[in-house]
């Protein structure tokens, strides 16, 4: 005990806290339609905030609503279609939910989250490579951020969504752009609710 108060254990940092920012933060998903090409859409993050320790990854976490009404393929119609029952059916279910359960550094730049996703009624595994970009201060927001680029594939017939297998392939391609703004209290409401 003596040697415990000459020689304290070092305080463990504890991680940065972000907010998703909507405008610099992108999702991008690509589908196969019929082996002939792989359209893309657009998705808008909802709300959400992650936690990242550059010196720790493993102490990182991530919470993020993605707006499922939002979804754009660039034209009015199949808009329209995609968010319908015959797809993402977004009347049922408005948002789509992942939430981190360990984060892994692979190198020093590049890792892996491992998260259960809540997507159209159904909850499943998956992981999303990441690239960490940078952190540091955006002189025009004066505000530290954190810049992430990141990868992952879901299967959508996984989740329930079986219809026109001839037509829009199976595997879903999802391409984030990730900025995050300082905001120790971001994740405060989140965790009071859990």
């Amino acid at each position: 005990m003596a040697l415990s108060l000459l020689f304290p254990t070092p305080a463990r940092a504890v991680p940065e806290t972000y907010r998703f920012d909507p405008v610099h933060s992108q999702v991008w998903f690509s589908v196969g339609h019929q082996r002939f090409s792989h359209p893309q859409g657009r998705l808008r993050i909802k709300e959400g905030w992650f936690q990242f320790d550059d010196k720790d990854w493993s102490a990182s976490r991530v919470d993020v609503a993605i707006d499922l009404a939002s979804a754009d393929m660039g034209d009015a119609k199949w808009n329209d279609t995609v968010r319908s029952g015959q797809f993402l059916d977004v009347g049922r279910w408005p948002t789509a939910h992942f939430v981190s359960r360990s984060v892994e550094k692979r190198d020093a730049t590049h890792g892996m989250i491992h998260g259960d996703l809540n997507f159209h009624g159904e909850t499943k595994p998956i992981d999303v490579a990441f690239t960490l970009n940078r952190i540091g201060n955006d002189p025009y927001a004066f505000k530290q951020k954190a810049g992430f680029s990141a990868s992952a594939t879901l299967h959508r017939f996984e989740f329930g969504m079986k219809r026109y297998a001839d037509v829009v392939s199976e595997a879903v391609e999802l391409r984030l752009e990730i900025e995050g703004i300082r905001d120790g209290d971001a994740a405060k409401s989140k965790q009071g609710d859990n």
